[in-house]
């Protein structure tokens, strides 16, 4: 009789450890805004939009201990409109992320649907909070990349005097089809100073490869942070694309950050050559740790041997919830 209380008094001691050694942790973001938006050649029109700053998200992650410092980790997100309650990508549970792997002294493992390494740095140094005011995600082509493929093995390396890095590989599991996507990054803070370097490759049906290259930097002033990058993409044949952005961040008191970002891209095809540039202006303003309101504006135009070709114009304001 003391033997089987002792040994379940042991069994207990060790599933209560086991348990004390992982966690889950459900969290989410909720994005929504009221915003005017005019497309060249269309109308302007008044919309409820969801995730303007943030993709508006829920998700859960956890994280066991191993022992040795080897972790187990997985993350399951799901990416769903605020205003009409769908999902990102219907009849896709998990649209955002959806991965297991481990983690160490040798860096980190993913399996699944990770994000690739070139998204890493991809919009890391925008200006007006990477959102959908800035100018790279209203009309640069270099953020037309397949951010989170599915079937993906993903590495990072440990971060070594500053510098870290990304590797992730991603299969299309069609026989005699080479669609694989393969994505690189070098990312580097210290001090005021950030850089990053990102890579991708993805396969074309028809043959060949589309190339995104973007470099982009950034340096803490104290009283500004001010932002530059370069981004290029490669089609197979003449196709391609140069683009450039200069941004600044300034933060007013501890709650108010205004952004402001400026941004030109131009396109080489044997059809004619269209240029675009445009302008963002805007501000956040945080409630809380948790909560925030901003306001924003984006101007811009594309012009082909001078003639207007594309354009939007767009001004809103918005609240995002983090829990």
């Amino acid at each position: 009789m003391k033997k089987s209380l002792i040994a379940l008094a042991v069994l207990g001691a060790m599933v209560g450890g086991a348990q004390a050694q992982s966690s889950v942790t459900l969290y989410g973001k909720i994005d929504v805004s009221l915003m005017r938006n005019k497309v060249f050649g269309g109308t302007s029109q008044v919309t409820i939009e969801s995730g303007t700053i943030s993709g508006s998200r829920w998700g859960m992650m956890g994280s066991e201990d191993l022992g040795g410092g080897l972790k187990a980790n997985f993350d399951l997100e799901q990416g769903f409109a605020v205003d009409t309650g769908a999902q990102s990508v219907a009849g896709n549970a998990f649209s955002r992320q959806s991965w297991v792997g481990l983690s160490g002294g040798f860096g980190e493992v993913r399996v699944g649907k990770p994000w690739t390494a070139y998204d890493d740095v991809s919009g890391a140094i925008n200006a007006m909070f990477d959102s959908g005011f800035s100018v790279e995600n209203n009309f640069f082509k270099s953020t037309g990349y397949n951010a989170n493929p599915a079937n993906t093995v993903r590495y990072s390396t440990p971060t070594f005097g500053g510098f870290s890095g990304a590797f992730s590989h991603s299969m299309d599991e069609v026989k005699n089809v080479n669609t694989d996507v393969n994505s690189v990054s070098i990312a580097y803070a210290g001090g005021p100073f950030a850089a990053g370097f990102g890579y991708q490759t993805e396969g074309l049906a028809a043959g060949g490869k589309t190339k995104y290259t973007r470099l982009s930097a950034s340096y803490d002033l104290g009283a500004a942070v001010i932002k530059g990058l370069y981004g290029n993409v490669k089609n197979p044949g003449s196709f391609k694309t140069n683009e450039y952005s200069i941004g600044v961040d300034v933060p007013v008191s501890g709650a108010l950050i205004v952004s402001a970002g400026y941004g030109y891209s131009k396109d080489n095809v044997a059809s004619g050559d269209e240029k675009r540039k445009g302008l963002t202006l805007g501000a956040m303003y945080m409630l809380s740790k948790r909560t925030d309101v901003y306001v924003g504006l984006t101007d811009w135009d594309g012009k082909t041997a001078g003639t207007k070709t594309s354009g939007n114009t767009k001004y809103g304001f918005g609240m995002r919830h983090s829990f």
